[in-house]
């Protein structure tokens, strides 16, 4: 196999659990939606999980400073899913 091989297999690897991994993402929120939608008593405790997600990837990354890696771009994704549920109108989260 050749570098050029591996670099392609690899970059088809990266592809396919980028796709999957949103994938997930689209279900979770969905779901979620669907559970808000159900029943609003759910809506503030669903909320209140993405809340606590984005403040825990914020202190992981504020504390691992320069080695922090994935983790900026952990919260942003978190941001993304918070906002499908609430919409773009409405605030990004509660501190």
């Amino acid at each position: 196999m050749t570098e050029r091989d591996l670099l392609a297999e690899i970059e088809e690897q990266v592809v396919k659990i980028s796709a999957e991994n949103l994938a997930m993402q689209f279900v979770l929120t969905c779901l979620l939606q669907r559970l808000g939608a159900l029943n609003v008593g759910f809506r503030v405790p669903i909320l209140q999980a993405f809340d606590d997600a984005a403040n825990h990837a914020e202190q992981f990354s504020i504390g691992a400073g320069t080695k922090a890696g994935h983790l900026p771009e952990t919260l942003r994704i978190i941001e993304q899913m918070r906002l499908m549920l609430v919409g773009v109108d409405k605030p990004r989260r509660e501190v």
